[in-house]
């Protein structure tokens, strides 16, 4: 298991060095995918990877689907590299065009820099995506863990703007810094990276000294609390999995805190946030959950949300894995379930894109 809370003696720069460090281990012995064509580039000015599998040259065709992938890292790390034994893997299965972005990493660029250049990718290849051969009514929104919190906001944002997205994937995406006390941030998960508390992540994503304090939801007053209690539907949590745990009741909280982490509430950062409304305005959606996770319940209340409005989802819920477990699809840290992972996204792709 890899850790770095005994950086914290030494400050959280060292801890994000040391946690950057660690997730870049992917890259140590990277091979390259032999099916797959690789193009480092920009869009427009943000940079990016595209992969291309070798068949799509001979398939003749004027334009592709494409998958718009945002890796995963807690906002703060995570790269092309960490992320490429995944895209290249999607792009060889489904002979997509996958393109991977490259967007920039708090706390060096706080929030909205990364979202701003996932958007601006993802909105140039609606109005341009000819010049790459991409089919603009087949894109897909795609990202793991603050990747996914990126597919899900730009899902929600271009549809609002009348771009159509034709799928949305969602692989165990945060999607709320409201409440902090579901069944899933209480109980004891395997972690493989330690990317540190919900305070730790919104304190470098918002590049703010942001106390613990968040993590009993001292952040939300009880007017706030009330305000927001509905999108967050413990109700919506299977019974099995949610055991016996009840919301506490909303009397408490902090203005102070709420003053100083009121950003975290917007839609641009917790896209669970939003009124049914937007919701039903979403493409279909495949979401991607896992037990061991401390987002597995916000994970249920967004895919149950979807489909009460409507929307067409497909929920694969991985009861005996980790979070992060879908880059372990390589050799030495190989496995199994990484590898069914991949398999299901690429066949769900297949049959709805």
């Amino acid at each position: 298991m890899l850790k770095a809370s005994a950086s914290e003696t030494f400050g959280i720069t060292t801890r994000i060095n040391i946690l950057r460090n660690c997730a870049k281990l992917a890259e140590l012995k990277r091979t390259e995918n032999v099916n797959v064509q690789i193009e480092d580039t920009k869009i427009d000015h943000v940079p990016v990877r595209i992969y291309r599998s070798n068949r799509i040259k001979d398939m003749n065709k004027s334009l592709y689907p494409v998958i718009v992938y945002y890796h995963g890292g807690a906002f703060y790390m995570g790269s092309l590299e960490t992320h490429h034994y995944i895209t290249s893997k999607l792009a060889e299965l489904t002979d997509f065009i996958v393109i991977s972005v490259d967007y920039r990493l708090a706390p060096e660029h706080p929030f909205p820099a990364g979202l701003d250049d996932c958007y601006k990718v993802t909105k140039y290849l609606f109005d341009h995506g000819k010049e790459f051969q991409i089919d603009q009514k087949r894109i897909v929104l795609a990202g793991d863990s603050a990747g996914g919190t990126f597919a899900a906001v730009l899902a929600q944002r271009l549809v609002d703007k009348d771009y159509s997205p034709k799928l949305q994937v969602l692989i165990y995406p945060i999607v709320q810094f409201f409440d902090f006390m579901l069944p899933s941030y209480m109980k004891a998960n395997v972690e493989v990276l330690d990317y540190g508390t919900m305070a730790d992540v919104l304190s470098i994503y918002l590049n703010k000294t942001i106390t613990s304090d968040i993590l009993g939801n001292n952040h939300t007053t009880p007017k706030v609390k009330k305000q927001f209690e509905k999108y967050i539907d413990w109700s919506l949590i299977p019974v099995d999995i949610r055991g016996e745990r009840n919301p506490i009741a909303p009397d408490y909280g902090s203005n102070e805190l709420y003053e100083q982490v009121k950003q975290a509430l917007t839609e641009d950062i917790s896209p669970l946030l939003v009124d049914d409304t937007r919701l039903k305005k979403l493409p279909p959606t495949y979401m991607l959950s896992v037990n061991h996770d401390r987002l597995r319940d916000e994970n249920f209340i967004y895919a149950k949300r979807l489909e009460n409005v409507g929307v067409k989802v497909v929920h694969h819920h991985y009861e005996h894995t980790f979070h992060g477990a879908l880059n372990f699809l390589h050799a030495p840290m190989d496995l199994k379930i990484a590898h069914t992972m991949i398999d299901n996204i690429v066949r769900y792709l297949l049959e709805n894109v």
